[in-house]
C-alpha cells in the first residue's frame, strides 16, 4: 500500500503522538509498504514539507512550551501528498487534519483518523481541566471538524474507545496500542553507586500539569520512607522550574531530572524500584508500557481519564486513588516493605508488556486500513441513513 500519515509534527520527538508516528512509520515501511509523511519540516527534507503555523508571540510561546508545533496547512502541498495514495491517517483534529480530510473527499481517497489527544490535554494546559463548558466545546468541535467525516477511528487504548462511544462518535472504533520499541526490554541492571542504598522511583514523561508530577513530589513527603527515595524524573515541558522548587522540600535532594536518552531511561527502568504514573489525562501512557516492557513495577492513578490502569499488576497494591496523595504514599510503602513482590513481579509484568510490542500493532494498523479501502464513501458525515452507530474493535480481546 502507499500510505500518507498526516501529523503536525514528525520530526521531532517532544510528545507521544510524533514518538507515535516514527514507530509506526518505521513498522510500514519495515513490512514493505511505501509511506509518505505530511508534516511541519523546516529543512524541506521531503516533497510534503510543511511550515508551522505562527500564532502570536503568546499563543505559540504557550504550543511550543508543551512540545507541540502545528502546521500551517498548505493545500498544493496536502494534495500532492495524498494523489496515488491507497489510505491517509489523520493524526490529530486540529487545522491540518480536518483540511486533509476535507481534501481527500474531494479526491475520493480513503481516510482514517487517530485519537491522540484529549480536551483535557489541551484545557490544563490553562488551568481550566475541570471547566467542563470548556471540555465539551472542544470534544464538540473535535467531532464536528474531523471525526464525524470517517468511518474508521484508532483509538490507543480501551479507555478512548469507550469514551468516542459514549460521546456518540459514528465509526468503527479501533483499539490499537501505539506499541512499544523492542529496545525496551527487562535486562537486570546493578543500582549505580550513588544510589546503591536508596529507594529509586522514576516517573517519564512531559513535564505538564495533568502529568501531576507534584502529586508524586507530595506522596514521597508522606511516605515512611521518604528519608531513603530518590526520585528520577524524566522528561521535558512548561513546569520543569516548579517541579525543581518542590523537589527542593524533600529529604533527598537533588531530584534527577531529564530529558534523557533512550539508554539512559533503559537502564533507569531497569535498576529502579518502582515506576510511579499519576497522570490525570493519558490516551495511553507510551512511557509506562516502556516501564513495564523493563519489567519496572508500575504504580498507576485509577484517573478515570487515563489508560493507563490496564498496565496495573492488581487493583490492590498497583493501583491509587485518583488525585490522593495519601493513598499513593500507602501503595509505595507497600511495596517498599516487600521487595520480594517486586522482584517476583518484574518478569510477569515485562510479559504482560509483550502484546503492545508495536510489531503487533502493524498487523491490527494494515486490518484497520484495509477495512476503510473496502468501504470508503467520500460522502459519509456521521449522520443521515447510512449512519454507522459505534462499534468498538478490540484486537486484544481475541
Amino acid at each position: 500500500m502507499i500510505i500518507t500519515l498526516v501529523t503536525d509534527q514528525f520530526y521531532s520527538s517532544g510528545h507521544g503522538t510524533s514518538v507515535s508516528a516514527q514507530r509506526i512509520y518505521n513498522g510500514l515501511v519495515k513490512q514493505g509498504h511505501t509511506v509518505r509523511v505530511l508534516a511541519i519540516d523546516e529543512e524541506n527534507n521531503t516533497a510534503y514539507a510543511l511550515k508551522e503555523k505562527y500564532y502570536g508571540k503568546l499563543i505559540t510561546k504557550i504550543i511550543n512550551s508543551q512540545g507541540f508545533q502545528l502546521a500551517k496547512p498548505d493545500k498544493e502541498t496536502i494534495k500532492k501528498s495524498i494523489e496515488g495514495a491507497d489510505i491517509v491517517h489523520v493524526y490529530l483534529p486540529f487545522q491540518l487534519g480536518y483540511k486533509t480530510i476535507k481534501i481527500c473527499r474531494e479526491m475520493n481517497v480513503p481516510c482514517t483518523a487517530a485519537f491522540h489527544i484529549l480536551p483535557e490535554n489541551i484545557s490544563s494546559t490553562l488551568y481550566l481541566n475541570k471547566f467542563e463548558p470548556l471540555n465539551f466545546s472542544l470534544w464538540k468541535k473535535f467531532y464536528r471538524q474531523t471525526y464525524r467525516y470517517v468511518k474508521h477511528i484508532h483509538c490507543p487504548s480501551l479507555m478512548v474507545a469507550k469514551l468516542l462511544e459514549g460521546r456518540h462518535f459514528n465509526a468503527n472504533l479501533h483499539v490499537i496500542s501505539n506499541g512499544y520499541d523492542e529496545i525496551f526490554k527487562m535486562k537486570p541492571e546493578e543500582k549505580p553507586a550513588i544510589f546503591k542504598d536508596k529507594i529509586v522511583i522514576i516517573a517519564v514523561g512531559r513535564f505538564s500539569r495533568e502529568k501531576r508530577y507534584d502529586l508524586l513530589i507530595k506522596a514521597v513527603k508522606k511516605s515512611k520512607y521518604k528519608d531513603k527515595i530518590q526520585l528520577i524524573l524524566g522528561g521535558r515541558g512548561p513546569i520543569k522550574k516548579q517541579i525543581m522548587k518542590m523537589s527542593k522540600k524533600l529529604p533527598i535532594y537533588p531530584v534527577f531530572l531529564g530529558p534523557y536518552n533512550h539508554d539512559q531511561q533503559i537502564s533507569m527502568l531497569n535498576f529502579a524500584d518502582l515506576y510511579v504514573h499519576a497522570a490525570d489525562v493519558e490516551v495511553e501512557g507510551m512511557t509506562c508500557i516502556e516501564a513495564i516492557a523493563c519489567g519496572c513495577v508500575p504504580v498507576i492513578s485509577d484517573s478515570k481519564k487515563s489508560a493507563c490502569p490496564q498496565f496495573a499488576l492488581s487493583k490492590q497494591h498497583s493501583l491509587f486513588k485518583h488525585g490522593d496523595a495519601k493513598d499513593l504514599a500507602q501503595k509505595i510503602d507497600w511495596w517498599i516493605e516487600h521487595p520480594n513482590e517486586i522482584k517476583v513481579h518484574r518478569a510477569q509484568i515485562a510479559e504482560h508488556a509483550k502484546k503492545f510490542a508495536v510489531d503487533k500493532s502493524m498487523e491490527y494498523y494494515t486490518d484497520m486500513f484495509t477495512q476503510a479501502i473496502r468501504d470508503y464513501d467520500n460522502t459519509y458525515d456521521g449522520c443521515g441513513k447510512n449512519k454507522i452507530p459505534p462499534k468498538i474493535i478490540n484486537y486484544y480481546e481475541k
